[in-house]
Order: C-alpha cells, then sequence, then structure tokens
C-alpha cells in the first residue's frame, strides 16, 4: 500500500439515513418524558450499558478498548498471530472499511440527542433529583464532543482553532437539523462549557456515574487533547490531590479487581457485568493469546525494571501474552501522566521530571530518582519521533511518553498518543500480506451516509474518493 492508498467504504442501501436519524425520536415511536424520574430514566439506560459492559462509547469496554490497542496501535505483533485471535482484526484500515466507525458517529449523537431532549423537554430544573440529571446529562453531552473532536477531527492545534475542522454542533432537539461541522474552536468551547456546567452542579452522587470529579477528568482530557497545558495543570493537580496515587501493592490491589471500583479509579465499565459483557470479555482474553506483546512494548522496561517494576509481571506473562487485568475507565495515574508532560511542555523541565519520578517511586522496588543529568537515551525502537508539536521528542519527553506507554497498556490509550504524537505511518504484514497505515488513518471519515443527505459537510483529508459504495 502507498500513500495513494484509498480504504475502501462498504455502505448498504439500508444505512441511508442522516445525521436526523440520531436526533428524531418520532419512528422508534417514543413519547418525551415529562416528570425527573422518567428523563432520569434515560440517562439511566446509558449509565446501566457502562455498568454491564455493554456500551462501546462513553466509557468504552474492553471489546473496543483492546481492538484500539491490539489491532491498531504498536503493542502487539500482527505478523505472529496465530489461529485463535479470530477477534482481532490487522490494522486500522479493516475498521475503516467495513464503516465502524459509523458506529461510534451514530451512537455518540445519539446520546447528545437524548441530552437535549432533557434540557429543551424537563421543566423542573430546581429539585435535587433534576440537578443530578442535568449535571450528568451535561457531562454525557460534553463527553460525546470530547470523544467526537478525539475520533473525528484531526489533532486541535492552538492558534489554528479557528481554522480546522470541527464536528456539527447540536444544542437542541430539531429533526430537520442538519448542521454544517464547526469549527474545532467551536467543537471544543461546546465540550468545555458542557462539562463546566455540569461540574457546576457539585454532582456527588455515585448512582449517576458522572459525578463532579469524573467530569472534571474529561475536562483535563479535553484540555489535554487541545494542547491547553496551562488549563489542563491545574485540574489535574486538584484530581491527583483528591485522589492521589497509590503503592505499588495498593496499586496492584486495585487492578487486580475487575468489577468493583477501587482505589483511585473515578469512573468504570463492568460495575455489575452481564452475561454478553463476560462473554465479551472472555473472547477477547482468549483472542489476546494468540497475539504476542510486541518486543517495541517490552522493550520500555529498562532490563533492571524486569524484576522491580510492578507492572512488568502483571501485565505481561514470559510468553509475551497480555495478562493485565480489565480497565476500562479512568484513574489517578493518567492525571500524574498528564502532570509531567504540561509541566514539560510549560518549560518546566525539573518539575515534570519530578512528577514522573513520583510515579516511577510507585511501581519500582528500592526505586532511586532519574537525575537531570542522567535521563536514558530514547528508545530506538519507538515509532513515534516528533512530539504533538512538530518538535523533535526529547530524551525528557521520551521517558514520559515511555511511563505512559507503560501505565495505561491495553486502557485504549496508545492508538491515539500515536496520533497525538506525530500520527507516524507504520507496516505489518500478516499472512504475506502487507497492512499500512497511514497518518491520515487516525483520523476517522465522516460517515457516507451524513455526506449522501447533507451537502454542508466536508470530509476529512485521505477519504474524498470512494470505491464499492452501494
Amino acid at each position: 500500500m502507498t500513500s495513494k492508498q484509498i480504504i475502501t467504504l462498504f455502505i448498504t442501501a439500508a444505512s441511508l439515513a442522516s445525521c436526523t436519524n440520531y436526533l428524531d425520536i418520532k419512528p422508534y415511536d417514543k413519547v418525551i418524558p415529562e416528570t425527573p424520574e422518567e428523563f432520569s430514566a434515560m440517562l439511566h439506560t446509558h449509565l446501566n450499558n457502562i455498568d454491564q459492559g455493554t456500551e462501546n462509547y462513553l466509557v468504552p469496554n474492553f471489546s473496543h478498548t483492546s481492538s484500539f490497542d491490539a489491532s491498531y496501535a504498536d503493542d502487539f505483533e500482527v505478523c505472529l498471530t496465530e489461529v485463535g485471535a479470530n477477534l482481532l482484526s490487522n490494522y486500522v484500515g479493516s475498521f475503516l472499511q467495513y464503516n465502524n466507525y459509523d458506529n461510534i458517529y451514530s451512537n455518540l449523537y445519539q446520546y447528545i440527542r437524548d441530552c437535549n431532549i432533557i434540557f429543551d423537554n424537563m421543566d423542573d430544573k430546581e429539585s435535587p433529583e433534576a440537578q443530578a440529571i442535568l449535571a450528568t446529562a451535561y457531562a454525557m453531552r460534553g463527553v460525546s464532543y470530547y470523544h467526537l473532536i478525539k475520533y473525528f477531527c484531526q489533532v486541535p492545534e492552538p492558534g489554528n482553532y479557528d481554522s480546522q475542522l470541527g464536528v456539527p454542533i447540536v444544542t437542541q432537539f430539531d429533526m430537520e437539523a442538519t448542521p454544517p461541522r464547526s469549527s474545532m474552536a467551536q467543537s471544543i468551547a461546546q465540550a468545555e462549557k458542557d462539562l463546566i456546567t455540569s461540574i457546576s452542579y457539585g454532582l456527588e452522587d455515585p448512582i449517576y456515574r458522572f459525578t463532579k470529579d469524573v467530569a472534571k477528568g474529561y475536562l483535563a482530557r479535553l484540555y489535554f487533547w487541545s494542547r491547553r497545558w496551562s488549563d489542563c495543570l491545574p485540574l489535574v493537580r486538584e484530581l491527583l490531590a483528591a485522589h492521589p496515587l497509590l503503592p505499588a501493592e495498593a496499586f496492584e490491589a486495585m487492578m487486580s479487581e475487575p468489577y468493583k471500583l477501587a482505589g483511585n479509579q473515578i469512573i468504570k465499565a463492568y460495575r455489575s457485568i452481564s452475561s454478553s459483557g463476560s462473554g465479551s470479555v472472555s473472547g477477547i482474553i482468549s483472542s489476546l493469546q494468540y497475539r504476542p506483546v510486541s518486543i517495541r512494548y517490552i522493550s520500555n522496561f529498562y532490563d533492571d525494571e524486569k524484576t522491580t517494576d510492578i507492572r512488568y509481571n502483571m501485565y505481561v506473562n514470559t510468553k509475551r501474552q497480555a495478562k493485565k487485568g480489565i480497565f476500562c475507565g479512568m484513574r489517578s495515574a493518567e492525571f500524574k501522566l498528564m502532570e509531567a508532560e504540561c509541566l514539560y511542555h510549560l518549560g518546566q523541565n525539573k518539575e515534570a521530571l519530578a512528577a514522573i519520578n513520583d510515579l516511577r517511586r510507585n511501581r519500582i522496588a528500592n526505586y532511586s530518582d532519574i537525575e537531570m543529568d542522567a535521563i536514558p537515551a530514547l528508545n530506538p525502537r519507538e515509532l513515534m519521533k516528533v512530539d504533538v508539536n512538530g518538535n523533535t521528542i526529547t530524551p525528557l519527553l521520551g521517558l514520559i511518553l515511555r511511563e505512559r506507554r507503560k501505565e495505561l497498556f491495553l486502557e485504549g490509550d496508545r492508538f491515539f498518543e500515536m496520533k497525538r504524537n506525530g500520527a507516524p505511518s507504520f507496516t505489518t504484514y500478516f499472512n504475506g500480506v502487507k497492512f499500512t497505515t497511514l497518518s491520515y488513518m487516525y483520523t476517522f471519515p465522516i460517515p457516507i451516509r451524513d455526506l449522501d443527505v447533507s451537502n454542508n459537510l466536508i470530509q476529512n483529508p485521505g477519504y474524498t474518493e470512494f470505491v464499492n459504495k452501494y
């Protein structure tokens, strides 16, 4: 495959529908709720799906999360896949070719639709229950827009937000709406406004899952993804103060608990796992045993760390098989990694190194801090060569990114880290076939059905020609 590679996108006549279908409730014979209890039921349907592990997009489940790490990124060896890995694809092109991204797009807009119905139609805005519902709905809508930006937009460029494409913004229930793509600035502003509004309600009731701290965590993710380092930094420090890092033994106990919210985890899927969720997890775990963890991943552990770093034996066995416990959600180590990188990009290198030493101190036995003049050389196996600003990765940033890769293994992070830091093209082989992930493929296309119906949508670069479209 070459730089002129075109992904074959399939579409069936049955799926020809516009974005308005995500906003329209009439075809499903639904009646708009009237009481807070009825509006609450709309949200709890989605929250229950998260708890059962059948939700793919708000808090992605293990099937979705593991695909991005084991199939679309470089943490596993596709070329060494054995028979038995039937649930794993070979590269992100397979995901794109069969329009699987369409489900992400449509489901996220369905969540936005449900939230808009609440905002437009729930008369009670003052009772405690109504305010909890509003806080949850604003958080869910903000999270949905954050995910849409991450999946369907190029990485935000500070100073160029106004010229970059965002996503269609819908803030009211409107069956006839065919909104154009907003700018990146408008999309980020909408997600930010929703999350800040949710935080302002001070929701603490865990039954609604998207509590104040969860909304803060997603706001931090939005700022981090948008390269708003000075906005992200105080927020992650606030979250770390409330949910501090755990020492090695407590960390191991937390990560060994597959279903209970434990330790410094603040949101998590599978808290009341269903039989279908359990079956999906079992199938994915079984498939992973037939695709070895890559040497590129393992080489991020220095030789002495293979006996001292608790993550090494927790995550991978001697046969290079993944053994990490299931975690789909958000936890404090991610905030510490964000803190370190924010400090680095703000030019506070000494503080950035101190932050990453703090994380390593809680993972590595008998740890001695790395000094500024003794930062290890960059990993020569690393595919990412430039950072999010297009600059050559320095040893200090390389250390931060190395720790992020080690820590967040199989949590759906690696593919997006590669997108964020240069979107490197890379090639793998399977059964004599060459599979190449090109830079444009890290940003998914706007679904064809929406382009067919609306004349005011612009497709992402790389997807302007379609074949086998029927």
